[in-house]
C-alpha cells in the first residue's frame, strides 16, 4: 500500500513537472491558451488523483485559467466598444474599461464588489453604452488588471482611489452604480465629496453594521464545505444556479475570488468606523437602491435602514434573485437604470434585445418602512 502511494505521488509530481517546463512563458493570447489547455489536462489528472479540494497544483491551474479567460474577455471588450484603460493614481496604476475614452462626458461609473473585477459589470456596461459613456474601474488588489504599489487597501484608501479616479475622467460629477463592497465605496463618496457623485445606484450593498461579525467570519475562514450552503445566497438565478455546466464552472469561481488572500487582507482592515449607518442622511444625491430577496451574503436589514435613512432613497426588493444582481437579473437593472437615469427616449442597442432573450425579468416590490417587521 506505501509502496503504491509513493508512485503514485511520484507520478503526479512528475505529470506537474513535464507540465509545468513545457508552458510558454509569453503574454499572448495563444500562448495563455496553450498553456491554460495543458493545466486543465493536469487538473483533470491531479484532483481525482490527490482527491484534495484545494491541493496546489489545482488551485494554481484553476488561477490560470481564470487569468486566461479574463485576458480574453478584456481583448474582446475592445472591439465591442469598451476600451481597455489606464489611469495613474496615487495608489499604483488603476485599470478600467471605458465606452468614450479621452471623452469629457458625465460618465456613469460601474463599481464592482469583493475580490471581483469590471468585467462582472460588463453586460450592463454593453447594454447601456450606446446611451452614455460607461466606465468599469478594476478596483486595487482583486482579480482585475489594476497594478497596486501597497500591499494592502482599507475601504478608506478604495474610497481616495476612486475620488481620484472619478476627477480624472470628467469635470462633471458621475453617476455611479456599485455592487456590495462598490456600493459601499459609492455611498462613501456620496457622503465625503458629494460634489463628485450626481447620482447612486445600489445594487446589494455593504458598508452597514448588520451581522458584520458573522460575514467576517464567513470569509476569514471559508471553507469549501462552509461555500456549499453559502452560495446558493450569492448566485441563486438560473442559469448560475441550476445549469449542469455553467453552474459547477461558476461556482467554483465565485469560491476562488471569495478564498483569495486579497479578500481576507481587506477583511481584516475594517473596523467599526468604516460603517456608514451613522452618515446616511449626508447623501443628498437621487438614489436608487436594488436588492435581491434571496441575498444571504449580508443581513436583509439592510435595505430597509437605507431606505429609512437616505433622503432620496427608493428601494426595490427583485425576488428570486441573490447578491450578484447585475449578473442574475441585467435586464432588472437595466431598466431600472434607464428609468433611474431618464435615458428612455434613446433607443436600445443589440445587445439589449439579446439579453432580453436569454434572461427573464423578475418581480419586483417597493421596500418600505413597514418592511421592518419582518425582521
Amino acid at each position: 500500500m506505501e509502496q503504491t502511494a509513493k508512485q503514485r505521488r511520484s507520478l503526479i509530481e512528475t505529470l506537474k513537472e513535464n507540465v509545468l517546463n513545457s508552458t510558454s512563458t509569453g503574454d499572448s493570447i495563444g500562448g495563455q491558451v496553450s498553456r491554460a489547455v495543458r493545466l486543465y489536462v493536469l487538473n483533470t489528472i491531479i484532483r481525482p488523483a490527490r482527491r484534495v479540494e484545494n491541493s496546489d497544483v489545482v488551485s494554481f491551474t484553476e488561477r490560470q485559467l481564470d487569468l486566461t479567460l479574463a485576458r480574453v474577455v478584456r481583448e474582446g471588450l475592445g472591439p465591442l466598444g469598451l476600451k481597455s484603460c489606464i489611469s495613474n493614481n496615487t495608489f499604483g496604476q488603476l485599470h478600467f474599461y471605458d465606452s468614450h475614452p479621452e471623452s469629457d462626458e458625465p460618465p456613469v461609473v460601474l463599481i464592482h464588489g469583493i475580490g471581483s473585477s469590471g468585467q462582472c459589470f460588463a453586460m450592463l456596461a454593453l447594454m447601456l453604452k450606446n446611451k452614455r459613456r460607461v466606465v468599469m474601474p478594476d478596483l486595487f488588489h482583486f482579480s482585475g488588471f489594476s497594478k497596486p504599489n501597497n500591499p494592502v487597501m482599507t475601504r478608506r484608501q478604495h474610497v481616495q482611489s476612486m475620488r481620484e479616479f472619478i476627477r480624472s475622467l470628467s469635470h462633471h460629477p458621475a453617476d455611479v452604480v456599485g455592487l456590495s463592497l462598490g456600493g459601499w465605496i459609492g455611498m462613501s463618496l456620496a457622503i465625503e465629496d458629494p460634489k463628485i457623485v450626481k447620482s447612486l445606484t445600489l445594487l446589494n450593498p455593504g458598508g452597514l453594521d448588520f451581522r458584520t461579525y458573522a460575514l467576517r467570519d464567513s470569509l476569514m475562514y471559508l471553507s469549501w464545505n462552509k461555500f456549499h450552503s453559502l452560495y446558493p445566497g450569492i448566485m441563486s438565478a438560473f442559469p448560475y444556479s441550476g445549469l449542469p455546466v455553467i453552474s459547477p464552472v461558476l461556482k467554483r469561481a465565485v469560491y476562488r475570488v471569495l478564498k483569495d488572500d486579497s479578500v481576507r487582507d481587506f477583511v481584516k482592515t475594517v473596523d467599526a468606523d468604516d460603517f456608514l449607518d451613522k452618515d446616511l442622511a449626508k447623501i443628498s444625491c437621487p438614489t436608487l437602491l436594488m436588492w435581491g430577496m434571496q441575498d444571504r451574503l449580508l443581513s436583509p436589514e439592510t435595505p430597509v435602514s437605507l431606505v429609512k435613512s437616505i433622503p432620496q432613497c427608493q428601494g426595490f426588493w427583485v425576488r428570486d434573485a441573490a447578491h450578484i444582481l447585475c449578473l442574475e437579473a441585467p435586464v432588472n437593472v437595466f431598466d431600472s437604470v434607464v428609468r433611474f437615469l431618464d435615458l428612455e427616449r434613446i433607443e436600445d442597442n443589440n445587445f439589449v434585445t439579446l439579453v432580453r432573450s436569454l434572461h427573464r425579468v423578475y418581480p419586483m416590490q417597493a421596500i418600505t418602512n413597514e418592511d421592518s417587521d419582518d425582521f
